[in-house]
């Protein structure tokens, strides 16, 4: 390929460089136009009160020089945005506020002013003070819907309502003060015609504010030939009195107007802000647990904040995943329906009891209850979350799913856990760290190899002494990966559906003989326990040809009554 030329690109870079710099004026400049427009508002409220006096002359060169620069503001956005400025709200709302440059170019041109309509457009600098609802674009959802506004038909339906909208107001103010203005005058000539038939004295004359000497070329005036104190003359009144109450009236409907304005305002932000609210809230539940989501909702820094506090962690693993996915392998649709279905049971009663969902790992669960955003004592943090479990083996079984219904639950308590936001400085997850997060997470498949339903610590179960609807078993000692000294675990049971618990009993003593190296005995008690549960007690069938295998050789120096756990 040949070499391009090193300019090659340069039209296209110096464009894009071009446009980038009249975007940043253009936002440079947003916030000055405003405070301009809210200037030329206050100045002419003023004004309609006659507060100016001498220097109205001075303000109104003063304002062709503002009327002008909102000009350029309107010139350079079309040039920097094109037609996708002309199709937002925004751009009818920089129109209008050009819109008073037309009262300003008429100042001096006789032939203009004359005509009643022109001198309306002077009210539009109040209109300016729509520019004000660009304060909305400070809304996320209000800012994103402009943005998008061009994706569909209804959103181009909707900014196409809001232009005519602001065209309407436009026009309803404008010919309101228009109307109003013509309507005062002719009640004026009116009242004059009315009171100056037939021969009129010089008092008459004055009273009504009539004057012989033709006024200058800037008042307003009209002109009546009447008979005044017996001769024939033209006799001059002056409209002052009639722009005055025109004034009044324009004061007190702009200053409505504007009140409207900001009211309206205040709603639309305050009803995009609870819109905005609601749908950032549903998004944050997406991505973080419910409690992490609201509270980050109020408190925003309380996000990043970290803390040690007790807790209770839970894991838990689908039996067989492995197996199911290489059998669906074909249907990827049917594996994530049934998945899905039965990952619903599980979050349904984690979410129940209360507890913090960490993470999913493939078909895992993680979760955990403590901290600051939950409430409680580290006892009731490990009741509820064995209530979780117990309840999540329940749920998996009711649903009775022919792929996914035995889950693998271990769980592990801890005093001095870290819990808040880790990760990187680009993004950051809501988690636990400590000892106990990592016990849980050995228990989890531990329990799968030791046959059980769920495997607790020994602080789990310290903490939810007393607690009548539980039932708890120690099934031994095990060594998990990363410790090297063995722990004892435990599984519990719910004594409102087990049924007949005599079979813990017998575990029990079982366990008991086999730590003290009593094989045949503990043999027994073994398979007697499994006799007692109904349908089986797959612990005490694991138990039975370990005893069998050291009954037959005796155990090897320096056993102990251990399972190591590999994974």
């Amino acid at each position: 390929m040949a070499n391009l030329p090193p300019d090659i690109h340069r039209p296209m870079t110096q464009k894009k460089t071009s446009t980038n710099r009249g975007e940043r004026w253009i936002e440079v400049l947003d916030k000055p136009l405003l405070a301009l427009a809210i200037l030329t508002i206050l100045v002419y409220l003023f004004d309609l009160l006659r507060g100016l006096g001498d220097w109205r002359t001075t303000w109104l060169g003063f304002s062709l020089l503002i009327d002008g620069i909102f000009v350029v503001d309107l010139l350079l956005k079309l040039r920097v945005y094109g037609m996708s400025y002309v199709q937002t709200p925004w751009f009818m709302i920089d129109l209008i506020s050009c819109l008073p440059l037309i009262d300003a170019i008429a100042i001096g041109v006789k032939p203009i002013r004359a005509v009643r309509f022109v001198r309306g457009f002077r009210i539009l600098r109040i209109l300016r003070g729509l520019r004000i609802l660009r304060a909305l674009r400070s809304i996320p959802a209000f800012d994103q819907f402009v943005k998008d506004a061009s994706a569909g038909q209804k959103e181009k339906a909707v900014h196409h309502s809001m232009n005519l909208g602001l065209i309407g107001m436009t026009v309803t103010v404008l010919l309101f003060i228009v109307l109003s203005r013509k309507h005062m005058e002719n009640n004026f000539i009116a009242r004059i015609d009315s009171e100056v038939k037939g021969n009129v004295s010089s008092a008459t004359l004055k009273a009504l504010g009539g004057s012989l000497t033709l006024p200058g070329s800037d008042d307003r005036f009209f002109s009546r030939e009447l008979v005044i104190d017996g001769q024939h003359q033209t006799a001059y009144f002056d409209m002052e009195p009639v722009e005055e109450r025109s004034d009044e009236v324009e004061f007190f409907v702009i200053l409505g107007m504007m009140t409207s304005m900001l009211f309206l305002m205040y709603i639309i932000a305050y009803h995009q802000l609870d819109v905005t609210q609601t749908q950032l809230r549903g998004l944050l539940n997406l991505a973080l647990p419910k409690q992490v989501s609201e509270r980050f909702l109020i408190d925003p820094h309380s996000y990043v904040q970290k803390s040690r506090m007790p807790a209770t962690i839970l894991f838990m693993d689908f039996v067989g995943f492995t197996k199911t996915c290489e059998g669906l392998a074909h249907d990827p649709d049917r594996l994530s329906a049934h998945l899905e279905a039965a990952m619903d049971r599980l979050v349904n009663e984690i979410v129940k009891y209360d507890l913090i969902i960490d993470k999913f790992i493939g078909d895992a669960v993680m979760s955990f209850r403590g901290g600051p955003l939950v409430n409680g004592e580290p006892a009731d943090h490990a009741y509820r979350s064995v209530r979780a479990a117990l309840a999540s083996t329940r749920a998996l079984a009711e649903l009775d799913d022919p792929y996914f219904h035995r889950v693998k639950i271990g769980g592990a308590s801890g005093n001095d856990c870290l819990i808040g936001a880790f990760g990187t400085s680009a993004r950051l997850s809501y988690t636990i760290l400590g000892d106990a997060v990592n016990l849980a997470a050995r228990l989890e498949p531990a329990s799968g190899q030791c046959g059980t339903k769920n495997l607790f610590c020994e602080h789990t179960i310290m903490l939810c002494t007393g607690r009548s609807d539980l039932a708890w078993r120690r099934w031994g000692r095990i060594r998990v990966a990363g410790k090297a000294a063995p722990v004892n675990v435990y599984e519990a049971f719910d004594l409102d559906t087990e049924g007949d618990t005599s079979f813990i009993s017998t575990f029990q003593r079982a366990l008991d003989a086999f730590e003290r190296n009593d094989f045949d005995l503990a043999r027994d008690l073994f398979l007697l326990a499994d006799s007692q549960r109904p349908g089986g007690d797959e612990p005490s069938r694991l138990y039975v040809p370990r005893c069998e295998r050291l009954l037959l050789g005796g155990p090897p120096a320096g056993w102990e009554p251990v399972l190591n756990i590999h994974k």
